[in-house]
């Protein structure tokens, strides 16, 4: 991998996670404590959890195919207002959840860069803790001085589990953007009175445009998934490349990623991670096929039931597994933890922006350290410093995916090792966090594309916070240039350009050649 001055992570002076020599004492506790640790006594209690669970469920007969969890939507019986009525909205944006740790990243974010020069607020259940809140941001730009903290940033108090408090907060803005997850848990009656969000919950995300996509194509609502660091920057790399191909007269075949990242966790993160993992069953959708495959075709009328039809166009996943040397872009790589995550955002982006009939999808993760047949190949790979920090790096996912498998074990880790909700990394951890993303392309006819996106502190959730208010103002504030109507979507698929052009107006640097 070449370097040179241009380098924005020489020029930030960032560097990737266990760098240099830095590596060495964790690889030799990884190696040698944790990973016959994990052999000798994690994966046997895992197995052996997973076995009891199994015949537990047998027995219960709640293993089966026809468990009903999250087979039985909910149902909407009409729309209670158009999205084109903006000129009664006393807001552009609102950030629901904004006492949560991303969520208030996205309210500093808020005040600090556009102050009271556009209309917003911030919403949530407790009045107490959006008090609180309030008065830091306040304090964040001189915008605010001297105006009353009820004109200055307005609270909206709304409360997840109440679909009347959610619509009196939908009907008096432009858009809602909210942090508040799990989305699982959280989010479904915010998604029928319509919200942007932010994390990327695949299931979730299904059971949304399943329930809710010829609805808010009725009423005109744009509802959009995946507006972070989930997978905003993977989802607009394989839009602009594609239109760099199709300028050639062809279609984008193949495309690999490697991102060289530097962020940590927070605890609404793990705990929306661990609800997720650990409570999934299988959605019966009622449309008939996976809902990421649903187009923006009307349904036609068959015996008198609307019915749809999927998309041709396929995503085959090919996830890298292991380390492994790149010789593509010159780094050690592995297995990126979010690849199915992106994998499934550009599923749905390929189906309505028609990228290409078969998409094949690869991931990794690059460790300062793969590419496939067939018609569209993505693969997306970790960058690591070296194989030391590359190992670590690995063995803390298998780690992480053996306790996700045996309950008590997944007990004593939220308990006693990871952050806890509303918690998250230091400023200073986020000021030494960094994103790059680096594609390569390549198109029908043979021709090469590649492309480059970067984000220059903690992407987790500064960045996350800037991706998800910018997602927001674009269609609050950019609506006329977003040619698509109501609908659930993704960010390449709605905001596409207008959204690249504002992160990259506020910090980011996107380059393609």
């Amino acid at each position: 991998m070449s370097e040179s001055h241009s380098d924005p992570l020489l020029r930030d002076k960032k560097e990737l996670a266990l760098s240099g020599s830095a590596a060495l004492p964790q690889f030799l506790l990884v190696a040698g404590i944790v990973t016959p640790l994990w052999l000798t006594v994690l994966l046997p209690c895992a197995i052996a959890s997973q076995a009891v669970s199994f015949v537990w469920n047998k027995v219960n007969k709640s293993g089966s195919a026809n468990d009903s969890r999250g087979s039985k939507p909910h149902e909407v019986k009409k729309v209670l207002g158009k999205a084109s009525d903006k000129e009664s909205r006393s807001f552009d944006i609102v950030v629901f959840g904004a006492t949560g740790f991303t969520g208030k990243m996205a309210a500093i974010y808020l005040a600090k860069n556009y102050g009271r020069s556009i209309r917003w607020a911030i919403a949530g259940r407790r009045k107490s803790a959006l008090d609180e809140i309030r008065k830091e941001l306040l304090n964040l730009n001189s915008d605010f001085n001297g105006v009353d903290p009820d004109d200055a940033i307005p609270i909206i108090i709304a409360d997840s589990g109440n679909l009347e408090t959610l619509h009196i907060m939908t009907r008096q803005t432009v858009c809602v953007v909210t942090t508040a997850g799990p989305f699982d848990k959280y989010g479904s009656l915010l998604v029928e009175s319509c919200a942007l969000q932010y994390y990327s919950e695949t299931d979730w995300v299904r059971k949304m445009v399943d329930q809710f996509d010829d609805l808010a194509r009725e009423s005109g609502a744009r509802i959009v998934s995946f507006c972070g660091h989930d997978c905003i920057p993977w989802d607009l790399m394989v839009l602009e490349c594609s239109k760099h191909l199709k300028k050639k007269g062809e279609r984008l075949e193949s495309i690999s990623f490697y991102d060289e990242i530097n962020a940590g966790p927070s605890g609404g993160t793990m705990d929306t991670v661990f609800h997720s993992l650990g409570n999934r069953v299988k959605y019966h959708s009622r449309i008939g096929f996976d809902p990421l495959l649903k187009t923006a075709a009307p349904a036609s009328l068959v015996d008198g039931m609307r019915k749809h039809e999927p998309s041709a166009n396929k995503v085959i996943s090919k996830t890298q597994q292991w380390l492994a040397y790149s010789k593509e872009f010159g780094a050690w790589t592995g297995p990126f933890v979010m690849a199915m995550v992106m994998c499934n955002c550009v599923r749905r982006s390929n189906v309505l922006n028609n990228y290409n009939s078969k998409l094949v999808y690869k991931e990794a993760a690059v460790y300062p350290s793969f590419m496939a047949d067939s018609k569209l190949v993505y693969k997306e790979a970790a960058v690591y410093p070296s194989f030391m920090a590359g190992y670590c790096n690995v063995m803390s996912l298998i780690v992480l995916g053996t306790v996700l498998m045996c309950p008590p074990l997944k007990v004593i880790m939220q308990k006693y090792v990871l952050p806890k909700p509303g918690e998250g990394p230091s400023e200073a951890e986020m000021d030494a966090g960094f994103l790059r993303v680096t594609g390569f392309g390549s198109g029908s006819g043979g021709s090469k594309v590649r492309a480059s996106i970067y984000f220059p502190t903690d992407p987790g959730y500064r960045d996350t916070a800037r991706m998800l208010v910018e997602s927001g103002l674009a269609l609050a504030l950019d609506g006329a240039q977003i040619k698509v109507g109501g609908g659930l979507f993704t960010p390449a698929s709605c905001q596409g350009d207008v959204l690249l052009r504002r992160l990259v107006d506020t910090g980011s640097t996107f380059v393609i050649e």
